[in-house]
């Protein structure tokens, strides 16, 4: 992993700032990053375990109400299962307070929040 420039999240580490726990948790990240041609998304916990997310699985786990439906209606994927250009294409991550992390793909998608403990189950799935 290559780290990440002052200010940028493109092609390298996003240092988690999560306020210091007595204990260490596995769903407390200690740096995110994401692996172009891999095309991965790259979370160290601080249990020291490390994930490799695919971007494919990480979209379709995204947990916003248009992609995961609400109030009874269905969602994106539920619709329409196939992924269409850019919607796999990993633009840019951002942490979202102490909590989670906001992925912003190439199609321009950016409402899902991915809490840390979904990042975690999402990694731990099989395929």
């Amino acid at each position: 992993m290559v780290q990440a420039r002052p200010g940028s999240s493109h092609n390298g580490l996003v240092a988690a700032s999560s306020p210091p726990s007595p204990s260490i948790d596995s769903t407390t990240p200690r740096r995110f990053g994401y692996d172009e041609v891999a095309r991965a998304l790259l979370v160290e916990w601080m249990d020291g375990q490390g994930q490799v997310i695919p971007f494919t699985k990480l979209r379709r786990s995204c947990p916003c109400a248009l992609c995961s439906g609400e109030l009874g209606r269905p969602g994106r994927f539920q619709l329409d299962p196939d992924l269409h250009p850019g919607e796999d294409e990993l633009a840019d991550i951002q942490l979202v307070g102490n909590y989670g992390l906001k992925a912003i793909w190439g199609d321009g998608h950016d409402t899902g929040i991915y809490r840390f403990e979904l990042l975690r189950q999402i990694g731990e799935a099989g395929d």
